[in-house]
């Protein structure tokens, strides 16, 4: 929880498999910003980020019929020059790592539908790595701090 001067250094939440909860992520992000010194372009991305990969989880992990009936628990730590994020779910194996690009050279008829979420998030993030432990879905993803303004 909370470290030294009051800097928080790891927090945590879990959701239920549900898009009502994306309200509660994102006043929880916001929350951490100040405390984990965060821009506000930080926490604007990190926000998409993790919207866009919850609302998979919630749409895609699990049948329609379980919505709200499994967790999906965030982990956010201050780690070296950035933040660490770690998601973690029961939902079926998925590694988003694993879905090709999208074609972003085509027009949106051409292209076809999905993709640009998870193409937007490797483009955010530093990096991102995939596992699959004890039945478990876990993204671990870095993010780094701007060294100079405008740069990301």
């Amino acid at each position: 929880m909370s470290g030294e001067g009051g800097i928080v250094s790891l927090e945590s939440i879990v959701l239920s498999n549900d898009l009502k909860e994306l309200e509660r992520l994102g006043t929880f992000l916001k929350s951490l910003s100040q405390p984990m010194g965060m821009d506000e372009r930080t926490l604007f991305q990190l926000n998409l980020v993790c919207d866009e990969l919850v609302t998979n989880i919630i749409l895609y992990g699990h049948p329609p019929d379980e919505r709200g009936r499994h967790a999906i628990r965030i982990d956010i730590e201050v780690a070296g020059d950035g933040w660490e994020l770690r998601l973690t779910d029961r939902g079926v194996p998925f590694n988003p790592l694993l879905k090709s690009s999208p074609r972003v050279d085509l027009g949106m008829d051409e292209r076809g539908i999905g993709g640009l979420g998870i193409h937007f998030v490797r483009q955010v993030m530093d990096d991102i790595r995939y596992e699959r432990l004890n039945e478990e879905n876990v993204l671990m993803m870095i993010k780094r701090r701007d060294q100079k303004e405008g740069i990301s």
